[in-house]
């Protein structure tokens, strides 16, 4: 079965893309399964204790994540002032002044998020959902709409998270069977490897890129509808909207 829950953003979304720079940091439109997955691990270990984080990180990983857009996402496009470590040998100056590029994404609507779960972890699942606030970045707030619940089939509306990766030479997953448009994002999910120490930040170990956090190219169903250069306006592609198409 599938459990879905809904949220509307509160804040404005920034989650700089994996294979941006933190010079040029541009954001996703929506939150990764890496992310997703990581914020229920978190939220069983604020609730429930560590132990019970860490037997959560197990089923939490074998989970299928869908997603349904909101219908407008218009991102700002602006450079800020910000600090970074200095590359002189000056002890009294650590930090040199600089400017980045960065954007934010407001959100328009619904973001619904759902998961096949099976029936034991089902009830586990909901309460979990039910204490999540936010994703990726610290500040990007989402509000739960109400009781998540369960359906047994995929809404059409959906898509799902599995996207096509690639490693080495080696292509993983599998294109949409349908779809009429799109564009094409770059969204980290944990890799078959990642245990529970790796994403624990207070252990040693460390997260390796394409076999413990692994990017999957996603299709999400969005048009540009007109852009300058400080916003760019996207809006959802729906089937039975032949307007939007």
């Amino acid at each position: 079965m599938w459990v879905v829950a809904e949220y509307l953003p509160v804040t404005l979304f920034s989650f700089r893309s994996g294979i941006a720079t933190s010079s040029g940091a541009k954001t996703l439109f929506l939150p990764t399964p890496f992310a997703i997955r990581t914020a229920l691990v978190d939220a069983a270990i604020r609730t429930y204790g560590l132990n019970a984080g860490r037997r959560a990180f197990e089923w939490i990983k074998e989970l299928s994540i869908a997603v349904c857009p909101p219908e407008r996402v218009v991102v700002t496009n602006l450079f800020a002032k910000v600090l970074k470590p200095t590359r002189k040998e000056d002890p009294e100056t650590p930090m040199d002044r600089s400017i980045a590029f960065r954007e934010y994404a407001q959100l328009g609507g619904t973001l619904a998020l759902a998961f096949r779960v099976s029936e034991p972890h089902k009830d586990e699942l909901i309460s979990l959902v039910l204490q999540v606030n936010y994703f990726g970045k610290r500040g990007s707030f989402f509000q739960l709409r109400g009781q998540p619940y369960t359906v047994e089939d995929l809404p059409a509306e959906f898509i799902p998270l599995d996207g096509v990766s690639v490693q080495g030479t080696q292509v993983q997953g599998q294109l949409p069977k349908a779809f009429v448009a799109g564009l094409v994002q770059i969204m980290d999910d944990w890799g078959k490897s990642l245990t529970f120490d790796k994403l624990n930040i207070f252990s040693e170990e460390k997260i390796r890129l394409d076999t413990d956090r692994i990017r999957k190219s996603v299709i999400l169903p969005y048009r540009l509808v007109r852009s300058s250069k400080s916003f760019s306006y996207y809006e959802r592609i729906s089937p039975d909207n032949p307007a939007s198409v």
